[in-house]
């Protein structure tokens, strides 16, 4: 969980922990609505006082823990990069980390991506993808007069691409690595870089050598 300013209690960074884990156990089997405070307190062996110590509401609560996966996440797979027109620096999506970040907790965001019961969190991931996509574009707007294929197009169509490939990654049982997965999608990304499609360079190709690993 991604924290800010002041050190945070480690009592309560396991109990948020603990929640979470639990509402993603919770959701395995049940859709959100459906899923009561009483429910994610017991899983989570929390009293609901504690639980309203953090939270104000259920909702909150959900809106919250969704969203400390998010950061969490994209803390891990977002680097620095230079366009090599200007040097300037621009932040982009390493796709090798966001694999192994994902295959590192799969159970997870399998239940998070490939439920159908609860879509709630890939509606977030799509959004702050495509945040982050509409940053990078503005980013780029200073060194290149026009885009061919308008920014928003190219942002939609890229962020749902990308998120598909994931899903149905998780839901073969990720059979192929995260470095084969870099390099496959970094294939298919580059199919379009010709077309007017600048914003396929946002995402970063760069995989670890045997070295790093």
């Amino acid at each position: 969980m991604s924290m800010t300013g002041s050190k945070v209690d480690p009592r309560v960074v396991k109990t948020r922990s603990s929640l979470r884990k639990a509402l993603v156990y919770l959701m395995k089997h049940e859709k959100l609505e459906n899923i009561s405070v009483q429910k994610i307190t017991e899983t989570a062996n929390i009293t609901r006082g504690t639980f309203y110590l953090h939270y104000k509401d259920k909702r909150d609560f959900i809106k919250s823990a969704m969203n400390e996966i998010l950061d969490d996440l994209f803390a891990q797979i977002m680097v620095e990069r230079q366009i090599s027109t200007s040097g300037n620096s621009v932040q982009v999506l390493s796709l090798n980390e966001a694999f192994q970040c994902i295959e590192n907790s799969a159970e997870v965001f399998d239940v998070l991506l490939n439920n159908e019961r609860n879509d709630f969190f890939y509606a977030q991931l799509y959004d702050r993808l495509c945040q982050e996509l509409t940053k990078y574009a503005k980013q780029l707007d200073s060194e290149f007069d026009d885009f061919d294929v308008p920014v928003k197009m190219q942002v939609s169509f890229l962020a749902s691409a990308v998120l598909g490939v994931i899903k149905s990654w998780l839901q073969d049982g990720m059979i192929y690595t995260p470095r084969y997965m870099t390099q496959s999608m970094m294939k298919m990304l580059q199919q379009f870089s010709g077309e007017g499609m600048l914003l396929t360079s946002f995402f970063d190709g760069k995989v670890k050598s045997a070295l790093e690993i």
